[in-house]
């Protein structure tokens, strides 16, 4: 008996197509099973912290914040001359361009020099005093115009990032005047799970005086940190694990031979 060449192409072929399709699936597995691979106390935050109900910590002191170049502060003054007081109020020195058109911040500019422009009274250096320091010092020159001023200061643009690897990296402009990291992490999504979070880094300028700290957030020691409270302006930076790099490597090959072998199948299904 003859054998028709066909069966024999017929045969070849599906061999040949399950082969592709058994190595697809081997890679895809590989890729799947590298997600896998990240021990699950690495996932964790606080490993070392005790399973009580009441976890009693250290006290920390709260950083004392203190006005600094570029600061926009929100400023209102009030008193027995209303006209005079509305016209302080009614003054802004400036509209923070940086911003978005949603969180567009107005009020009082620290200049470079650290000064703070107000009509009438002229320039009042406000660098390096903290906001009940600089309101008294402020309500000291507003006296001489305006009888029994009452004044409050605060901050408008409490600004920090957080980049690297996380869920929704980012800039971000918040209106109170303390910002824990956990609730930085929290604002950006929260790390990833091939996020280093034995190695996060604070990246801080305080008035040209740049430094860059470290935090584990697989133990409590994080609560006690200096780096716990954020300061305007800080880069929080979250490193990627090194799995992170070999998973995509496997996705790039995976990906390139499911192509291929779609491709391969589909031109020895149309020929045969």
């Amino acid at each position: 008996m003859i054998k028709s060449p066909r069966g024999g192409q017929f045969i070849a072929a599906t061999n040949l197509k399950g082969k592709f399709s058994c190595l697809t699936g081997v890679l895809l597995f590989i890729c799947l099973y590298g997600t896998s691979c990240i021990p699950s106390k690495n996932l964790k935050y606080f490993n070392n912290l005790s399973d009580s109900q009441v976890v009693r910590l250290p006290k920390l002191e709260k950083p004392q914040a203190r006005i600094m170049p570029e600061d926009i502060l929100d400023i209102r003054i009030a008193g027995a001359n209303e006209a005079t007081a509305a016209l302080f109020n009614t003054y802004s020195s400036t509209t923070n361009a940086a911003s978005s058109s949603t969180n567009a911040n107005t009020g009082y500019l620290v200049d470079n020099q650290g000064d703070v422009e107000f009509p009438i009274m002229g320039k009042i250096h406000a660098a390096g005093l903290s906001r009940e320091e600089f309101r008294d010092r402020l309500k000291e020159r507003v006296s001489k115009y305006l009888k029994d001023p009452l004044i409050s200061v605060k901050f408008t643009n409490f600004r920090f990032s957080v980049l690297g690897e996380v869920k929704a990296p980012g800039s971000f402009l918040v209106q109170q005047e303390r910002v824990t990291v956990l609730e930085a992490l929290g604002l950006s999504g929260d790390m990833t799970t091939y996020s280093r979070r034995n190695n996060v880094r604070i990246i801080r300028d305080s008035s040209g005086n740049r430094e860059v700290g470290q935090l584990d957030f697989t133990d409590k020691a994080i609560f006690t940190s200096k780096y716990y409270y954020l300061q305007r302006n800080d880069i929080v930076y979250v490193e990627a694990e090194k799995s992170k790099s070999q998973f995509e490597d496997f996705s790039r090959v995976s990906s390139i031979v499911a192509t291929l072998a779609s491709i391969i199948a589909l031109t020895i299904t149309i020929l045969r």
